[in-house]
């Protein structure tokens, strides 16, 4: 009896090494491949990067416990490199040149991670203005505990421009096609304006460029992607806003949808059918679509102080006649506020800890100048706020300028904790917050992932104006 009972206890643990192999080792890696390829924008070709799989796959989707085992191939001419965002990982794996060489033209680079997480992240290129001609790509980490089953449907959003970047951030510096305030403006201007001029002159910046288009997935409405559906079946939009300086308002039409994840963390769920979303942010929508035959549901973003939208259409698998749905909105949309943040409260917030040190950031800047600095300070002529290890942190931000900005910290997950001197009760969970003119956001996070990590605004012309620091760890 002592001898089976041996023998079984033996072979039980030769068999959990195995075991964990099978869920946490690294398979064979897989391989991203960044290359061109050209889109039609009002029938003409434009060219675009493209972020995918050799089999053709858009991006990557992987399970939280495994590793992010992947090769990273730049089949384009120019030097690049991919931040996965969102993601917790070693500094070594951010993937911004500060930490690690740019990936040049035919060349590649490997990266090697625990997935700590599961929820909607995103890559994107952290070189020069490539994320403009979408230098991105869809990140999914999934939980393999979590048994939900749902449609899975991802929006990638951008902003479209036939211009180059490097054209947009030169017209922006010299102010050419740029909104201006009321107090940047002369009086020889005001007097040359009309009475519909000046008030909207007299309205907060919403937008510092005149886009072209919005594209979803990488279509305006024009063309927009269909996605075949089921009657009764639960359908989870991925939204992830990839544009380079556009925030957008969500509208879920006759489908009551619950926004259940914010930057892939989970929230308590809050029904509705208009959402925002930052720069840089990632929203969860989950739309129950109902028992009806040949119906269609169009998913609208539109962009916030514009009347241009775009989106995806959710059709039954017998419904063949899709409408034309305009790029152009009845109306012009406001501007995001703080209306949503209130609402979200984290499914796991952090545990309440003593603050061990704080950390100020001041958002400075205007839009005449085209300066954008953090703490008086230009990137890359910057000195790093320190922390230590292993200590829960209090970062205040103020925003002195007159643009919201989604403020992106590289490496960690944060918890809103107060907005404008009001407590934020289990505030949401995030990595990009998005901060509005003229007010002040704190938020707390714990030092347990040392490195130098980025923290700047992910409208990506005040990037690369100076809103751009970074976050050190004392030796």
């Amino acid at each position: 009896m002592f001898n089976k009972l041996f023998l079984a206890l033996m072979l039980s643990l030769l068999m959990l090494p195995f075991a964990y192999a099978t869920e946490t080792q690294p398979t064979k890696p897989i391989e991203l491949i960044v290359t061109q390829k050209n889109i039609m924008i009002d029938g003409k070709k434009e060219p675009v990067y493209w972020i995918s799989q050799p089999d053709g796959t858009w991006g990557y989707e992987g399970v939280k416990g495994q590793y992010f085992n992947v090769i990273v191939k730049n089949q384009t001419n120019v030097p690049t490199v991919i931040h996965w965002h969102g993601l917790v990982m070693p500094n070594s794996q951010d993937g911004v040149p500060e930490t690690q060489p740019l990936i040049q033209p035919g060349k590649e680079y490997a990266y090697h991670f625990k997935l700590k997480q599961a929820g909607t992240f995103w890559m994107h290129s952290h070189s020069d203005l490539q994320l403009q001609r979408y230098l991105s790509a869809p990140l999914i980490i999934r939980d393999p505990n979590d048994q939900t089953k749902t449609h899975d449907v991802i929006m990638m959003l951008a902003d479209f421009s036939p211009k180059s970047a490097e054209t947009i951030f030169k017209e922006l510096k010299e102010g050419m096609d740029m909104p201006m305030s009321m107090a940047e403006m002369n009086n020889d201007s005001m007097k040359s304006m009309s009475s519909d001029t000046k008030s909207m002159a007299a309205k907060p910046d919403l937008n510092d460029v005149n886009y072209a288009a919005l594209l979803t997935n990488y279509r305006t409405l024009k063309n927009p992607e269909i996605v075949r559906v089921k009657p009764g079946e639960k359908v989870r939009l991925r939204i992830i806003n990839g544009a380079s300086a556009t925030n957008f308002f969500v509208n879920s039409g006759v489908l009551k949808a619950e926004l259940i994840a914010a930057d892939g963390e989970d929230i308590h769920p809050i029904s509705g059918q208009v959402f925002q979303i930052g720069e840089g942010q990632r929203i969860d929508l989950i739309v129950t679509i109902p028992d009806t035959k040949k119906a269609i549901y169009p998913i609208l973003a539109q962009g916030e102080g514009t009347k241009m939208q775009t989106g995806i259409i959710l059709a039954t698998t017998d419904a063949t006649t899709i409408p034309h749905y305009s790029e152009t909105a009845p109306q012009a949309a406001g501007a995001l506020s703080y209306s949503q943040e209130w609402k979200l409260k984290a499914m796991h917030p952090l545990p309440q800890k003593p603050i061990d040190e704080t950390l100020t950031v001041n958002l400075e800047g205007n839009m005449a100048k085209y300066e954008w600095k953090i703490n008086n300070q230009m990137w890359p002529n910057i000195t790093p706020l320190l922390v230590h290890a292993n200590h829960r942190v209090e970062m205040i931000i103020n925003n002195q300028t007159e643009m919201a900005h989604p403020i992106h910290l590289h490496g960690h997950v944060f918890e809103v904790t107060e907005i404008d001197g009001k407590p934020v009760q289990d505030g949401a969970m995030r990595d990009t917050v998005l901060v509005m003119p003229h007010s002040t956001v704190k938020v707390q996070f714990d030092t347990d992932n040392p490195g130098m990590w980025m923290l700047h605004c992910h409208m990506l012309y005040h990037q690369a104006a100076g809103m751009m620091t970074m976050m050190d760890y004392e030796k």
